[in-house]
């Protein structure tokens, strides 16, 4: 009976131990000025996680080749149509989540030199999405 009991403590610490790892390495948010934003969805946990934020965010961003293979450490600036400068990141991930205020912006997205740029008009309604797709070669 002890034996059973030292066994079961023995597996639930382990189990404790396994989250607090998994929590520890999930996509944790980010502040630059007074912008939130998040980065990630490199395996399923953090595909899950970016998911489940992804309603607290009203740009929504993706990385890809044209291939469909997904991106990460891709060059992030945001810019308002004046051209002030709002935030500049690695996107850690294929997946970028973003909280702007209502605006113009205009995002610009580099990978390896290769920059594709877009505007995006962010409201109060609804989330915008944009994808930066660059060529497989």
């Amino acid at each position: 009976m002890k034996t059973q009991f030292q066994i079961i403590l023995f597996i639930v610490t382990l189990l404790n131990g396994f989250a607090v790892f998994a929590e520890s390495t999930a996509v944790q948010p980010q502040v630059q000025g007074d912008i939130t934003f998040v980065s990630g969805g490199v395996g399923l946990d953090e595909v899950d996680a970016m998911r489940a934020l992804k309603p607290n965010y009203n740009l929504h961003l993706l990385f890809a080749l044209s291939s469909g293979e997904y991106l990460s450490d891709i060059e992030v600036a945001i810019f308002d149509k004046k051209g002030n400068a709002y935030l500049q990141a690695v996107s850690l991930g294929p997946f970028m989540l973003v909280n702007l205020k209502p605006g113009s912006y205009y995002i610009k997205a580099r990978l390896d030199g290769q920059a594709i740029s877009k505007k995006v008009t962010v409201t109060g309604h609804k989330a915008a999405s944009l994808s930066f797709i660059w060529s497989h070669e």
